[in-house]
């Protein structure tokens, strides 16, 4: 079947990208993702194959564009301090209140079962491992700027845990100014 005359794959990978998320991946149906993206099945398929084939395109996009985000936050700044700083505290309107309570797509996968697939458990390993290299390489550009015991390695696991942490718990939507708080006890580690 033809695809309708204005179908834009980034739309529709948005618009799948949003059902999954609210639904979780495991109780997401292709009828959701019909209905969300007025594509039939016989569209879907062509333009993305499976559920399974979709979903990792979706997470593929999503992880994307958070990595793309660090890469040119955590490069600017006059310090590691700095950089890493913003990029934490630029996660606060998603990981509280109203707006956050969805979490992040990619802790929700891993939390509701769909990293016992092998290739969505490869890709948000390999977007945590690349969140934390993004991480280690700014720290170790800066190294000078932290006193001789500091270990950028140890560094960038404890800041990828905080914002790890920090996605788990936006689930409960909690207040912007906790997770502010959280956030300047993690940059102490920067101190």
């Amino acid at each position: 079947m033809a695809r309708p005359r204005n179908f834009d794959p980034d739309e529709a990978l948005d618009l799948a990208r949003d059902v999954f998320w609210q639904k979780g991946f495991q109780n997401t149906s292709l009828d959701d993702v019909t209905a969300a993206t007025g594509l039939n099945k016989p569209s879907l398929y062509a333009a993305f194959g499976d559920k399974n084939a979709l979903f990792l395109k979706v997470l593929d996009r999503y992880h994307a564009r958070i990595v793309a985000n660090a890469e040119r936050i955590l490069n600017e700044g006059p310090s590691a301090r700095d950089a890493i700083e913003r990029w934490l505290k630029g996660f606060v309107p998603f990981c509280s209140g109203i707006k956050g309570s969805r979490g992040c797509l990619s802790v929700n996968t891993a939390a509701d079962g769909a990293s016992d697939q092998k290739e969505v458990r490869k890709r948000v390993e390999r977007f945590n491992r690349k969140l934390e290299q993004l991480l280690n390489s700014r720290l170790r550009a800066d190294r000078a700027q932290f006193s001789d015991s500091f270990e950028p390695d140890d560094a960038a696991r404890a800041i990828m845990a905080i914002y790890l942490g920090l996605m788990v718990l936006a689930k409960h939507a909690p207040d912007a100014a906790r997770a502010r708080a959280t956030l300047n006890q993690a940059m102490k580690l920067l101190a």
